[in-house]
């Protein structure tokens, strides 16, 4: 197993398609799909190009935001299938204010199982020199991310 960290501006992209349905009928569908781009025209140009890929009808992106994460980390097992947002709590002390700080960090991290994208979120970290938790670990409902090549 093989976690790949990519760091990038990511977009998150709801998009509306026709599908071919398995009894030949089409249906409109909703799905979550992300992809990296320097700005919103061009997260827009590279979702819908890489979605008419998959689709054979017409689709239309009817939200796109800015992620809240920088590092999407991609899973090489076969059975890593899902996506799941983690967040990471790390925690400094500041000497002098005198207390403890606490930040999130956001990743979104692939993996087969919660437990599994739990095992990947405490492979990223071990190298880390801060204290940190994982503080909750959520399936998304996104289908793909699309990396710029």
């Amino acid at each position: 197993m093989s976690i790949t960290v990519k760091t990038s501006t990511w977009f998150e992209a709801k998009v509306r398609s026709e599908k071919m349905m398995a009894d030949g009928m089409t249906k409109t569908v909703k799905e979550d799909y992300i992809v990296d781009a320097l700005s919103f025209t061009e997260a827009e140009a590279r979702i819908t190009e890489e979605v008419s890929k998959v689709v054979s009808g017409g689709l239309n992106v009817d939200a796109l935001k800015v992620a809240s994460y920088k590092e999407v980390c991609f899973d090489d097992d076969a059975t890593a299938d899902k996506w799941y947002k983690v967040k990471i709590q790390m925690t400094t002390y500041d000497e002098k204010k005198d207390k403890e700080l606490h930040r999130n960090i956001y990743y979104l991290i692939q993996g087969s199982s919660l437990q599994n994208a739990y095992k990947n979120a405490e492979e990223i970290m071990k190298g880390s020199i801060e204290d940190y938790v994982v503080a909750s670990v959520t399936e998304t409902k996104i289908l793909d991310v699309f990396i710029y090549d």
